[in-house]
């Protein structure tokens, strides 16, 4: 279930979230984003995210990366979870998932969100 607006109903509000923040619209930050709008339900881990904006940017940088997604973390446009020893990373603004868990399957890595009734007031109740 695609729970996110289209890819060009939000890269307009995503980059007046940016400008909003005072940063800079670059070309390696609307990449960055791009790639989250095309895989709205990815979680990506640093590698795998690295390689997907290499596609799209050859001379996309790794410094770039780690600074643009600290950004965007730090302004909640992304958020970060730590996973075993690996963080990933998932659209958070303007995105209308449901509160969740995430169950990671011991023989292939998938990662898969788990919603419940149940798992919400609990959450709600540590908050």
């Amino acid at each position: 279930m695609n729970t996110i607006k289209s890819k060009n109903d939000l890269m307009p509000l995503l980059i007046k979230a940016l400008k909003a923040n005072g940063l800079k619209i670059t070309e390696k930050r609307q990449i960055l984003l791009d790639v989250f709008l095309k895989n709205p339900n990815t979680h990506f881990d640093f590698d795998t995210l690295y390689q997907e904006v290499k596609k799209e940017c050859p001379h996309y940088g790794v410094a770039t990366l780690y600074r643009n997604l600290k950004i965007f973390v730090d302004r909640g446009i992304l958020s970060e979870n730590v996973i075993g020893d690996k963080k990933y990373y998932e659209l958070k603004m303007f995105n209308k998932k449901k509160i969740h868990a995430h169950l990671i399957c011991k023989y292939c890595g998938s990662i898969d969100e788990y919603y419940s009734p149940d798992l919400i007031r609990y959450i709600k109740m540590i908050d």
